[in-house]
């Protein structure tokens, strides 16, 4: 069974509406809807904002049902001046970039690592392709701040040069895979860009537009497995 996992309402909705025999229900205060999408059995999760709510949510999640993958979806913010609003950007690597024991491991203690499963990260490309989108495919920031003005982007991209957006659930999400050992893949949109002075727009026409295509690669993502 394949688990499609999602920050917020807007996010998840999307999907919902694209999948049939639809059974929602609330277990521990966590929202989950099970269903058939593209033909497959999936349960789809809003695991809420952050790395906590992600973690307890996802926890319980794979303690409720036989998940075999992953895949987490939403928006995320760009790190680069050649990156646009509503490009995509595909996980290899996921760091959570403010976890830093520095202090007492030296520079081993700093960022936890997880890779994504090279198989989904492929199908997620195939996926992508058929549309006239922007790609980028590489290393997710998570962590629990946004990260808002020069310095501190700055100070992001000279710990982690090769991270292509930074968002706020994927790190604990692939925490908890990797101790289930349950293959994971993190698709998130540009809400904004951080490097890109021009690129901007308004929230909610963002959500709407970002909900519903997430939605249609997730459903093409779906059903090649």
């Amino acid at each position: 069974m394949i688990a499609i996992i999602g920050a917020m309402e807007q996010e998840v909705e999307a999907l919902r509406q694209r999948m049939r025999s639809v059974e929602r229900k609330t277990i521990s205060k966590v929202s989950i809807s099970s269903g058939i999408l593209a033909d497959h059995e999936v349960i789809l999760m809003k695991s809420g904002v952050g790395k906590g709510e992600a973690a307890m949510a996802t926890t319980i999640l794979l303690e409720h049902f036989p998940i075999s993958a992953i895949i987490n979806i939403g928006t995320a913010g760009g790190l680069h001046e050649a990156q646009q609003v509503l490009d995509v950007v595909i996980s290899k690597q996921v760091v959570q970039h403010d976890f830093d024991t520095t202090a007492i491991d030296g520079e081993s203690g700093k960022g936890l690592y997880f890779n994504a499963d090279a198989h989904l990260v492929a199908l997620c490309e195939e996926a992508i392709a058929s549309g006239a989108y922007q790609t980028w495919v590489g290393q997710v920031a998570s962590g629990d701040r946004f990260v808002a003005g020069k310095d501190c982007l700055q100070s992001l991209l000279q710990a982690y040069p090769q991270a292509m957006c930074a968002e706020m659930e994927a790190g604990a999400i692939a925490q908890v895979a990797a101790h289930y050992q349950i293959p994971f893949v993190v698709i998130r949109s540009l809400s904004d860009v951080a490097a890109n002075p021009d690129s901007h727009m308004d929230f909610p026409v963002y959500v709407e537009q970002a909900s519903k295509r997430s939605a249609a690669f997730c459903e093409a993502i779906v059903a090649q497995l």
